[in-house]
């Protein structure tokens, strides 16, 4: 080093000059050069090499798995899921059920099956659907979209709920006349524009989705609500109601809401606006009786692609969520918060279709 030092302060100035500018970019390569390594080493630290065949099952159907394939290896890119629709459909008072055939001498097992899953069974190949899970008195299906495809899944999905409701329907007109306890449904409908996420359970795949708790929200149904609508005579099946003022639920307003939904199909405000986007809907204004007497009521008719060359028509209600008295069901205020029906009722479709302006209700 001393010799070094000797040996530059011999040197003139022009070629103590040359040897700083070197030695200043060398030092500016080793800067860069450094920073370079710590950059590929940090992302080489985020790298798992996938040696287990379960997690690399895992990865990719969370699709975090990176694949580096030959082309004979390579996978359709349709294979990949873009969005998820979740419907869940949930019994009413399925406790009160199941001890009244019991009391009969009835097997509640047999009688879930007979009217309400295997129907629903025999519907899920039609709109290309699969079981989530059965979760108690509920079924929970789910429909995926995939990349590059047009699949109008949250209209094959309300589709998918209307038959529902009939087939539960058809059973209950039988089981009436048997003398035997009716089901009542509700059914949520949730859209998200992402595919799902999946924990495994050895060889089970057990789904994780915000839609799968929303959808839980939108079919059930509050007892208050319930019993103030009881002796209500309106052809609608699906109700909101706000009890709590906004500033007191912490942001989170969609948590405190009542609701009400017996033989209805409630849309989350995502699946309408995807809905939309999928098919033409026609806006139609009416006047309708709805719980405090006769209102303006905006509902939204279009067809929905069942088959090749087989159109259905939907009609969906957007209704407007009342801020309420929680005591005495008396409107507060009006919010500007929406939510959606799928409707139901059959004197709404022709109402549409023939364009009359009032329904007759049952």
């Amino acid at each position: 080093m001393l010799q070094a030092v000797k040996r530059v302060s011999g040197y003139s100035g022009s070629d103590r000059a040359r040897f700083a500018g070197r030695f200043l970019a060398d030092f500016m390569r080793y800067h860069r050069d450094l920073k370079r390594f710590e950059i590929v080493n940090g992302a080489l630290d985020s790298v798992n090499v996938v040696a287990n065949e379960k997690l690399r099952e895992l990865s990719a159907i969370n699709s975090t798995l990176y694949e580096f394939l030959l082309p004979e290896e390579q996978k359709p890119a349709e294979d990949k899921v873009v969005d998820h629709i979740i419907l869940k459909a949930d019994i009413r008072e399925s406790t009160t059920l199941t001890r009244t055939l019991f009391e009969r001498g009835l097997n509640p097992a047999s009688y879930f099956s007979l009217n309400f899953y295997e129907p629903i069974n025999k519907l899920l190949p039609k709109y290309s659907a699969s079981k989530v899970f059965i979760e108690g008195d509920a079924v929970i299906l789910s429909m995926f979209e995939h990349e590059g495809m047009t699949e109008f899944g949250v209209a094959r999905c309300c589709m998918l709920a209307r038959e529902i409701i009939d087939v539960v329907n058809g059973y209950n007109e039988k089981s009436k006349s048997a003398g035997l306890p009716p089901l009542e449904l509700g059914i949520g409908i949730c859209f998200q524009d992402s595919a799902p996420m999946y924990l495994m359970d050895g060889n089970n795949r057990i789904m994780i989705s915000k839609a799968l708790n929303e959808s839980d929200r939108l079919s059930g149904c509050t007892k208050g609500a319930r019993r103030f609508l009881a002796n209500h005579n309106v052809p609608f099946n699906v109700f909101s109601f706000q009890t709590v003022d906004d500033k007191d639920t912490g942001g989170m307003p969609e948590e405190f809401l009542l609701r009400y939904n017996i033989g209805g199909i409630h849309l989350n405000v995502a699946a309408f606006e995807k809905l939309r986007l999928e098919i033409s809907l026609q806006e139609h204004v009416f006047d309708l009786p709805l719980i405090w007497g006769t209102q303006k009521v905006k509902l939204y008719s279009g067809l929905v692609p069942v088959s090749s060359g087989v159109f259905h028509r939907i009609v969906v209600r957007e209704g407007i969520i009342p801020h309420i008295h929680a005591a005495e069901f008396t409107v507060r205020n009006w919010t500007d918060r929406r939510y959606y029906e799928v409707c139901t009722a059959k004197s709404i479709y022709e109402m549409v279709e023939s364009g009359k302006t009032s329904v007759a209700i049952a």
